[in-house]
């Protein structure tokens, strides 16, 4: 081949110049697949050009072939190209170094011939390897013209103009997409769109984005990651894991497991080199300066990065780890940089990739086989991660990498291939670049109930214009979507030629063995007439029945209220919310009104959840969520309101009900909360500070305070640094904050800071009462009274403290372990058991409790909180106000039940505090790594968790009827939100 330079691009011609026709004549290939007597393509070539060819047989469709890095994805573009005898193709990849060996394969056919796939005698194409945007157009049809294949970068497409991007298109029979996941930015969309109606391929080995975007073509092939490892087309990964909380130290572990691997290789006569791989370089320089030429120079590493480095330096950098002088390169990124060399075996990551598709891609060039190198290592610091969900367990503590990258992998394809499943279902012809799974509805419906079976799904066009809508239909789950383009007058222009365009979303989904369809509209009043005409013979849901489905609901907490007067008058609805929710439920109860519309918050007993519901069939969530889940929520609902052992006229019975104060309860206050905006806060942008300490709101505590002063309630904020007292009053002009003792205290969140004083005007905190009553400022809620229980027997577990030699006016063991405190007394007691995986103290301010334990039993994990409080006397007794606080703990800890994952994160956080300040670690079984695996494990399994209420001041043969309603009150409360049970530790 001739290599001839056209302005600043380059084409390869054959030595006898022949026509593109001539040169496609030439080629003859025969199609067979290796074995072990013969050679031949490899297995995932030979079945992704078996896809390609089945499926231009019968269309001519976007297609995707899936297929894992180095098990050869150009060859099987280049035998496409010649067996099917395309005259003329675009090939579009990612980047520099990857043109360039396109390039230099399309000009030779790689190894094709040699392999026995393409005849000796077949011309090789004429290529034009295009680096820069034609200065003009002469330039660019010379280097079209008489050229059978173009191949250019994805950056420099999105360089050429609109003339020029016409050029290619009309070029081409052909578009190939290397690297296809990138092809959803926006400018690379409209480039490809300008070639729909040509033949298009799309090859990659991640068809997965982490913006969520879907590849729009369809999957035709998926070679699995297992099977290519299974092959040979991957060596063995072997992964070391750092586990170091500091940076610097953990930049120097890493470096120095990285050498030892590199020591232990050329021991063993492997020729590898060590890529240090960082994400910028201001960090790449800093790497190779303070730890890689300065501990191991012995290696000549040599740093190579894109810019601060001429060419001619670069190239000699390069040539001196192709020929082994070095065997350290720090770099950015290896393929960026240029940098594909097959010795490159170890990698020490000191900033890892964010996407498990760049992993995949990392890893899968890094573990190519090539004969005598051997196998691969990884080494990465897994401390202080930041990682996406879908990378942390890849870089979690002895992660099997070679099982973890094929099951991830092929995990994430296979949601992709179910997705196209699920679409293949839906028939019509819905938006382009909308899939079922991106459209996210309002949770709401109205109810049908069908009197016969047989749904006329086409009659939707009767009633809607179909010119005008988009729609998508599923007959096998009986579900029909419509996107409808509706116009509307503008409210402040009489001018006719103008209107307003609004896309509007109808779901109709048919429950067949329930003989009920529900319809979900976001235009109202429109859903009886879809149900007429879909459905004939129908009943709509509707009336008293509706309310049902606030059955079950615990300390449901209404917003609103509506209602219509049940005599004729000039007022015929009213709408009640705030202080006034009281008065609609009262007249709710009268024969004077009826119920139009109520809306509320509640428990479910597995967590926190919002409800609406109106007398003429709606129901409704503040909730946006996917198709799939709505479909479920509706037969959840109607399951509800078919229930006729659901007594309507008790559903309101048990509402909380909001009133205005002028004075404090003359009722004893157990629990202070944070308002509902900071409660369970991780997030260390949020903070509390004096002049000197700035201290992370996860490491504080707000408690009541000990107070004779009946008129008014103090509490307190403090830290391990400072505190201040604060005192909160009411009467008929509202409530009032004040400084009482202390620190001045300020919060910042984000970037704003306010006092605390303040801060609380704005946000009153949350205070219980021992009758469960609760305040919020001036607004006071009282729980309706339930029959006096008593705590169960069974829950009550009775120690002998005086055996296990334990004070217990004595509650936290402290950093110097106290043996005579309560604290120290349960972790003994844990550890003795030998069962638990993680025993952490977390006492102090900021505390979840003041013991957590910790077990992996297969796919359980159980959690439990130990919350300790000292007794106020030398004796256990039946003093009730031992009780208040420990049992106000207890309540608030149940809360970090909505996302264990937050509680590993909050145990992470409070053990580095420790280690950074130089203190006794919080662990006394388990570690950082234990942890991470638990975290790992929370992603995939759900966690079960007990609360325990430590109190050796109570008499567990004595408790009063005053301190079983203490304890019940909180019982009640964790079962009634979160399903939680509660147990009591005594004397």
């Amino acid at each position: 081949m001739k290599k001839y330079k056209i302005g600043n691009n380059y084409k390869y011609i054959n030595e006898n110049s022949l026509s593109t026709i001539e040169i496609l004549e030439s080629w003859k290939v025969n199609i067979s697949r290796e074995s072990t007597t013969n050679t031949g393509l490899r297995l995932p070539q030979y079945g992704a050009l078996a896809a390609i060819q089945a499926h231009w047989s019968v269309c001519s469709d976007a297609a995707t072939i899936v297929m894992p890095t180095g098990t050869g994805k150009t060859e099987t573009m280049i035998m496409t190209i010649v067996s099917e005898r395309i005259n003329k193709s675009v090939i579009v990849v990612p980047s520099n170094l990857l043109r360039e060996q396109t390039v230099n394969k399309l000009s030779t056919f790689g190894i094709l011939k040699d392999i026995g796939v393409v005849d000796k005698k077949s011309i090789s194409p004429t290529v034009v390897l295009l680096k820069s945007v034609p200065k003009s157009d002469e330039e660019f049809d010379e280097l079209l013209n008489n050229s059978n294949i173009v191949v250019v970068t994805m950056a420099l497409v999105n360089k050429l103009n609109q003339e020029q991007c016409a050029k290619l298109e009309e070029f081409a029979e052909l578009l190939i997409v290397d690297e296809a996941h990138h092809i959803m930015a926006a400018s690379w969309l409209k480039f490809k769109n300008k070639f729909l109606k040509k033949r298009i391929l799309q090859f990659t080995a991640t068809p997965f984005r982490n913006d969520g975007k879907k590849i729009d073509g369809k999957i035709i092939y998926n070679y699995p990651l297992h099977k290519a490892q299974k092959e040979g087309y991957f060596q063995k990964i072997n992964f070391f894991p750092i586990y170091e909380f500091n940076e610097k130290k953990g930049d120097l572990a890493i470096a120095k497991k990285s050498i030892e691997c590199l020591e232990r290789d050329i021991s063993n006569k492997k020729d590898h080199i060590v890529l240090v791989r960082t994400t910028k370089i201001a960090r790449a320089e800093y790497l190779y300066e303070n730890v890689y030429k300065k501990y191991y120079s012995q290696y000549n590493p040599v740093l190579i990065v894109s810019k601060n480095v001429s060419a001619k330096e670069k190239k000699e950098r390069m040539e001196r780890l192709k020929t082994l002088q070095s065997r350290i390169v720090v770099c950015v990124d290896m393929f960026g940089e240029g940098i594909d060399i097959p010795n490159l075996k170890i990698a020490a990551i000191h900033d890892k990739y964010q996407s498990l598709p760049i992993t995949l891609q990392f890893i899968g060039r890094f573990a190519r086989t090539k004969s005598g190198l051997g196998d691969a290592s990884v080494v990465t610091n897994i401390a202080n991660e930041t990682l996406k969900e879908s990378l942390s367990e890849l870089y979690s503590q002895d992660s099997d990498w070679n099982s973890l990258l094929a099951d991830m992998s092929e995990k994430a394809i296979g949601r992709e291939v179910t997705l196209q499943e699920l679409e293949k279902g839906f028939q019509g012809n819905g938006i382009d670049g909308i899939s079922i799974k991106q459209l996210l509805p309002k949770v709401s419906m109205q109810a049908f109930k069908v009197k016969e079976d047989n749904p006329k799904w086409d009659n939707w066009k009767d009633i809607f214009k179909e010119e005008k809508c988009k729609y998508y239909f599923n007959e096998e789950k009986n579900i029909l979507i419509i996107i409808e383009a509706a116009e509307s007058k503008l409210e402040w222009s009489s001018y006719r030629e103008i209107s307003n365009l609004n896309w509007e979303l109808y779901l109709i989904y048919y429950n067949r063995e329930k003989r009920v369809a529900f319809i979900n509209s976001s235009v109202k009043g429109s859903a009886s007439k879809i149900a007429d005409s879909i459905f004939p013979e129908n009943d709509k849901v509707k009336g008293e029945c509706i309310f049902r489905c606030l059955y079950g609901i615990n300390r449901l907490m209404l917003g609103t209220v509506g209602l219509n007067s049940a005599i004729n008058g000039p007022i015929r609805y009213k709408m009640f919310a705030g202080i006034d929710i009281a008065q609609g439920i009262n007249e709710a109860q009268k024969s004077t009104s009826t119920k139009s519309n109520l809306f509320g918050i509640g428990y479910n007993g597995n967590g926190k959840i919002s409800i609406g519901c109106s007398y003429k069939g709606t129901v409704w969530s503040r909730w946006v969520e996917s198709i799939d889940f709505w479909i479920d929520w509706c037969n959840q609902i109607i399951d509800k309101i078919f229930d006729i052992s659901i007594d309507v006229e008790k559903i309101l019975e048990g509402v909380l009900i909001p009133k205005e104060i002028s004075k404090i309860p003359e009722i004893t206050p157990y629990r202070i909360d944070w308002p509902i905006e900071l409660d369970l806060c991780n997030d260390l942008k949020v903070s509390l500070n004096n002049y000197y300490h700035d201290i992370a709101l996860l490491n504080s505590t707000i408690k009541l305070a000990e107070n004779n002063d009946k008129s008014a309630i103090y509490f307190i904020i403090e830290t391990d640094e400072f505190m201040e007292k604060m005192k909160l009053t009411v009467n008929k002009n509202g409530y009032h904050f004040e400084h009482s003792e202390g620190e001045l205290l300020n919060i910042r969140i984000k970037k704003k800071e306010y006092s605390l004083v303040e801060f609380f005007e704005e946000n009153p905190p949350r205070i219980k009462f021992v009758d469960q009553s609760t305040l919020e400022g001036n607004y006071y809620v009282t729980l309706l009274n339930k029959d006096s229980l008593k705590f169960p027997e069974s829950n009550i577990i009775k120690w002998n403290w005086k055996e296990k030699g334990v004070n217990i006016k004595v509650e936290s063991q402290g950093l110097n372990k106290k043996k005579d405190s309560i604290q120290y007394c349960v972790i003994k007691y844990l550890k003795s058991l030998n069962w638990y995986d993680v025993i952490f103290d977390d006492d102090n301010s900021g505390e979840i409790a003041d013991v957590i334990a910790i077990k992996m039993e297969n796919e359980n994990l159980n959690f439990e909180f130990y919350h300790c409080k000292y007794s106020s006397k030398e004796k256990a007794g039946r003093r009730v106000s031992d009780l208040y606080e420990v049992c106000g703990q207890a309540e608030k800890s149940v809360e970090w039940k909505q996302d264990m994952i937050n509680v590993i994160d909050r145990m992470i956080k409070r053990e580095n505090k420790r280690i950074n300040d130089k203190k006794t670690s919080r662990f006394e079984e388990g570690d950082f790594e234990v942890l991470g695996e638990i975290k790992n494990r929370l992603k995939l399994y759900p966690a079960s968790l007990k609360i325990f209420v430590v109190q050796p001041g109570v008499d567990g043969e004595s408790i009063t009827n005053e301190m079983h309603q203490v304890l019940m009150a909180s019982r009640t409360y964790l079962q009634e939100t979160y399903g939680i049970e509660m147990n009591l530790i005594c004397s």
